[in-house]
């Protein structure tokens, strides 16, 4: 095992270098300035960025394969290459730190080449820039080290884990079809859709995120929330659905929102909004507060009083399951202080841990 392993990583070292090279072709290319404004160097640069692109596919899946045959050895054996790996993980840990930095330089370049060339655009050729700049923010998104894609799969837990998350709600969807997902990121719910015989669609704004839903075969554009429903006519959906999404927008944006929901909604047409439940205080620390992206914590009632006032009926709250494991824990009752400690224990545990995520339903009248 030790000598697959020390084979991937000979495999992924030449991958880096690979990818080196790449980078060092495109840096050469960003210095000529002339390239901002020449089609046959623009198109250089594209071609550059996608075969760096393939070249960093190719060095995760070598990485992939290296992490599976570590995680696959004996475990005598894995603590026999304890030290060994420590020390390869040391020697690595500077070529990964230049290689990110790289990413962050290379877009930083790409941004500056794309308002270039909006600030320069020739109107005689622009459907021919337009393309241009379309593929190279395409480019951008996919070798950004950010993506937003790759934060939730980090912290909000990978997709089958979401997806049992989200089984809650079928019961609500039960009796609808054509349904929209609002932010359909990885296209969980879309999926739970699908298995169920439904008509189901989503929107995202994030290119990555839509990327892997298109990847399933989901039907699934980009396109803003408030913008879309405002293209639909009245009472063309059957239900909609957001999850970990109305976090992220402005109040006036959120109310606009809602209207529009009811607006696009059949008569008893259902409607799930999920987010982030600030009265656990352990999740508005360390969920809420760690997506620097979101805007405001919504209180439930709140909502409740959002889609109440904006002319949903039913209206309810949903909460997630209370956490476990961080919770504080009882004394036994042999101790004389056992009641009144637990009471106390018992209301913190309601202030620290409660429900992490909460989700509020109604359905058109």
């Amino acid at each position: 095992m030790r000598r697959i392993i020390e084979e991937l990583i000979e495999k992924r070292k030449k991958q880096q270098e690979i990818l080196k090279e790449t980078l060092n072709k495109l840096g050469c290319l960003f210095q000529d300035t002339g390239v901002f404004f020449n089609k046959k160097k623009k198109n250089k640069i594209a071609e550059a960025l996608l075969e760096f692109n393939d070249h960093l596919n190719q060095l995760i899946t070598i990485q992939d394969k290296e992490w599976d045959a570590y995680s696959n050895n004996h475990s005598t054996g894995v603590f026999k290459s304890l030290e060994w790996k420590i020390e390869k993980l040391e020697a690595e840990y500077s070529n990964v730190k230049t290689l990110l930095i790289n990413f962050t330089t290379l877009e930083k370049s790409l941004e500056r080449l794309v308002q270039s060339i909006e600030n320069k655009t020739v109107p005689a050729k622009t459907n021919e820039n337009n393309e241009t700049l379309n593929r190279l923010k395409e480019i951008k998104e996919q070798l950004s080290p950010y993506q937003y894609s790759d934060f939730e799969q980090r912290f909000r837990g990978d997709e089958r884990n979401v997806t049992e998350k989200l089984k809650k709600y079928l019961p609500i969807f039960a009796s609808a079809d054509r349904i929209l997902d609002l932010g359909c990121g990885r296209g969980e719910f879309l999926e739970l859709m699908r298995q169920g015989g439904k008509e189901a669609e989503g929107i995202d704004i994030s290119l990555s995120m839509l990327r892997i839903a298109g990847e399933k075969g989901l039907k699934c554009r980009k396109s803003d929330a408030l913008n879309y429903l405002r293209q639909k006519e009245d009472e063309s959906l059957g239900g909609i659905f957001s999850a970990q999404v109305i976090e992220h927008l402005q109040p006036e944006y959120l109310r606009d929102m809602v209207l529009e929901s009811l607006r696009v909604l059949e008569k008893g047409g259902p409607i799930v909004l999920e987010t982030v439940n600030p009265l656990s205080l352990f999740a508005l620390s360390n969920i809420y507060f760690l997506d620097v992206t979101h805007q405001r914590a919504l209180h439930p009632e709140y909502m409740r009083y959002l889609l109440e006032s904006s002319g949903f009926d039913n209206v309810d709250i949903i909460y997630s399951e209370e956490l476990g494991e961080e919770r504080l824990a009882e004394i036994g009752p042999e101790s004389p202080w056992a009641r009144e400690f637990n009471t106390n224990v018992d209301k913190l545990n309601k202030l620290l841990y409660s429900s992490p995520a909460y989700a509020v339903t109604g359905v058109k009248p």
